[in-house]
């Protein structure tokens, strides 16, 4: 009798023990495919969408870009406009110079301007510039300043400049259009339709090399 109420107790314990056995094994289960179970469609979808919507420009608002030419660093002008630093084009970049070298004249107390640093840096002998940008309507403006000790009169640097195979200045001189050495004179070219998603601006030398300080592209 004894030996029938251990067996049974036995088979008690060990029916219970599968039992529990079977409800943690479950419960582990339901843990990881929970862990593992990914997102709804939808709400990856959402997420997507609300980090697309984080990097893209607000509804209606304008195509703007500046670049201080020759410049490596990112800067800030006295009117709170940000001007990108210079950078030569390349496979996977949106915007670019084409060749060209770049020159740091430091602190030339341009007057004139909200934007002295722009002048004070520039990139010359360049075949032009390309930009990517959405098709529509721009104004570019085009910003020079003669600051090479080397050239002391007006006749001495002189190019031409043209926005997306069109002319836009014709034998341009920085010297005589700012009126002296060492002072700022901008550009402007209205109209400039882009239907290809791609802005050039390109530079034919006449008289020394073509020089640039500032760029701005501005959607009308």
């Amino acid at each position: 009798m004894t030996k029938r109420l251990i067996v049974a107790g036995f088979l008690v314990g060990a029916v219970l023990f599968a039992l529990s056995g079977c409800a943690c094994q479950g419960s582990a289960k339901k843990a990881k495919q929970a862990k593992e179970t990914p997102q709804p469609k939808e709400a990856q979808q959402s997420k997507q969408t609300k980090e697309a919507k984080q990097t893209e420009p607000a509804k209606g608002s304008k195509f703007v870009l500046r670049v201080c030419c020759g410049l490596f660093e990112p800067y800030t002008d006295k009117s709170g406009n940000l001007w990108l630093a210079d950078q030569e084009m390349a496979a996977g970049k949106e915007w670019g110079a084409v060749g060209g070298q770049t020159v740091d004249r430091g602190d030339l107390a341009m007057a004139g301007t909200n934007s002295p640093r722009v002048y004070e840096t520039e990139r010359y002998s360049m075949d032009g510039y390309k930009f990517s940008v959405p098709n529509g309507k721009y104004t570019v403006r085009l910003h020079f300043a003669e600051t090479y000790s080397g050239i002391v009169n007006q006749g001495e640097r002189v190019f031409s400049v043209s926005v997306n195979a069109k002319a836009a200045l014709t034998d341009f001189d920085p010297f005589k259009e700012a009126g002296g050495f060492q002072k700022p004179v901008v550009k402007t070219i209205e109209g400039v339709t882009v239907a290809n998603g791609e802005l050039v601006i390109g530079f034919t030398p006449n008289i020394q090399n073509p020089e640039i300080n500032g760029i701005e592209i501005l959607s009308e």
